[in-house]
């Protein structure tokens, strides 16, 4: 049974220079190939989409959110995507509510597909990805503005 090849190797190399990945680790029938971008970071060198509700990675984290602001975070490593499939509308658009438990968007990882569940009921405040862009497990996606706590008469 063949290992890992050379042109395996080259199209390793070529999917973590497209995908901008880290590094990619393969063990197939005996072999073993750890392939490292050697410090290269995956936002290194990308502009900033055109949206205007995305915020980049850098900014997302250089000011505190206000009380009322909830990231809803990647369960995951993946590919975000804001719509179930190409020809679909997005799950949420900034100024949507959403419910608890939600659809908010997808996260692809190894061609499966991970719904991002609304961490809380809100209207979305703006994006931190765009659509099809690479994210890390835990990495904040997008912004739930959560409504203003109830307050009573005389208060």
């Amino acid at each position: 049974m063949p290992g890992i090849s050379d042109d395996d190797v080259r199209w390793l190399l070529e999917l973590l220079e497209r995908e901008n990945l880290a590094e990619i680790e393969i063990r197939e029938a005996g072999s073993e190939v750890l392939i490292s971008a050697g410090g290269h970071s995956s936002r290194s060198g990308l502009p900033a989409p055109s949206s205007p509700h995305y915020l980049p990675p850098a900014a997302a984290t250089e000011a505190p959110l206000p009380d009322n602001h909830l990231p809803v975070l990647s369960p995951m490593a993946g590919v975000f995507y804001r719509k179930p499939s190409p020809d679909a509308p997005p799950f949420v658009e900034v100024g949507d509510h959403v419910e608890h438990g939600d659809t908010v968007g997808m996260v692809e990882a190894m061609k499966l597909f991970n719904e991002i569940p609304a961490p809380a009921s809100g209207v979305i405040a703006r994006f931190l990805v765009e659509n099809e862009e690479r994210v890390d497990a835990d990495q904040p996606v997008m912004i739930i503005e959560l409504p203003a706590p109830h307050r009573g008469a005389g208060e």
